[in-house]
């Protein structure tokens, strides 16, 4: 007897999943279990009837490069997700509980699981409170960052390029990105279409609530609730107060000159949010009264000891109070020297001297960057 191969194998996994899947909806909401069916050859899905014709089905969906759990419902107007794979059966059974209970009963499904997420959290509170004021909420990515675009008949997944919790929503006609970075808290960006680029710019929090500015990008979840977060976002674009556009031109065939490269990236640090950091002379391009900013051009990666020597020379810079670290690099950063520098909150940003664009080199700098995938939308 020939031993299975490998897709016989793995269909059969599948199958056990399935039927897996099928007993924890059943013992979770034993109000569906006349209504759940598995099957026994393949394709293997699990079905929740709805009327003897129609149903929810979960099920494996290919796309290209990946697999993911979609659920599905009777018609082309269902709320459809996908999910991971590794994602638990308990999930899985309650989102598709979710969705059986708003076709049976005509209204919504109830938080998270309307936002396709599996657990409450700040976001999946602050997109009630928008959808709430009227406000539409397009996408939750927080435990869950996939999601659907394009027609139900034919939808494309995608996959965020940077997954930082957010949720994406659309203002009077404006599209906004509300984040919640772990490091420097909540941050708000807001898309600007304009007659030739498209591109980010980011809102000022601080100023928008009259509060004092902040030398450092984002506000922390300790300083702003979700209620008033929520409240300044429903107040609409006539509201915010936006920062300076500071954009970047990848196609510049020529590169750019000394002066309007360090431009460049003054415009770019303004538009993340560093309020203090302003143009200096051609010995020191960029200074800050909040930070110690160093210009590294050798080639060869930052280290840690390397690194560590500049923070120190930081808190000596101080003349009350030490200066934080900001350095603008040509190289990179070594991995124990990206440890380093979110341990001191410092910034590390690599500088493509061509474009004058600036890619953060470890968590706490890549938390200030501006999207760089449009809105679902567009």
């Amino acid at each position: 007897m020939p031993f299975p191969t490998s897709d016989v194998l793995a269909a059969f996994g599948v199958h056990l999943r399935v039927r897996g899947l099928g007993q924890t909806l059943a013992e979770r909401h034993p109000e569906l279990a006349h209504r759940i069916e598995v099957t026994d050859t393949a394709p293997f899905y699990l079905k929740v009837d709805l009327d003897g014709k129609r149903g929810v089905v979960l099920a494996h969906v290919r796309f290209p490069y990946t697999i993911m759990w979609g659920i599905t419902g009777p018609d082309l107007a269902s709320d459809n997700s996908v999910w991971p794979l590794e994602t638990t059966d308990e999930a899985l059974a309650d989102a598709v509980h979710a969705l059986v209970t708003a076709q049976l009963t005509g209204a919504p499904p109830p938080s998270p699981w309307r936002w396709h997420e599996s657990e409450r959290s700040d976001l999946t509170e602050l997109a009630d409170l928008l959808d709430a004021q009227g406000v539409t909420v397009r996408r939750v990515a927080a435990g869950n960052v996939y999601s659907l675009q394009g027609p139900a008949y034919a939808p494309e997944l995608v996959t965020p390029s940077q997954p930082v919790p957010h949720v994406d929503a659309t203002v009077d006609g404006h599209e906004v990105r509300i984040s919640l970075k772990p490091r420097l808290g909540w941050m708000v960006d807001l898309w600007c279409p304009e007659p030739e680029v498209d591109l980010w710019t980011r809102i000022d929090l601080n100023g928008t609530l009259g509060r004092p500015l902040s030398p450092v990008p984002g506000v922390s979840r300790a300083a702003l609730s979700v209620d008033d977060l929520a409240e300044l976002i429903g107040d609409g674009p006539r509201a915010w107060e936006v920062e300076d556009v500071g954009d970047v031109q990848d196609e510049s065939a020529d590169g750019l000159g000394y002066q309007d490269l360090f431009l460049t990236v003054l415009g770019q640090l303004g538009t993340f949010g560093f309020t203090d950091v302003y143009e200096g002379d051609t010995e020191d391009p960029l200074r800050s009264e909040h930070f110690h900013i160093v210009l590294h051009r050798p080639e060869k990666d930052l280290s840690a000891p390397a690194l560590k020597a500049l923070n120190g020379e930081a808190a000596a810079a101080g003349d009350d109070v030490p200066k934080r670290l900001m350095v603008i690099t040509r190289s990179g950063l070594s991995k124990p020297a990206a440890a380093f520098a979110d341990q001191a909150k410092a910034f590390v940003f690599q500088l493509d001297e061509r474009t004058g664009r600036l890619t953060g080199l470890h968590a706490r700098a890549r938390e200030v960057l501006l999207p760089r995938d449009k809105p679902d939308c567009q």
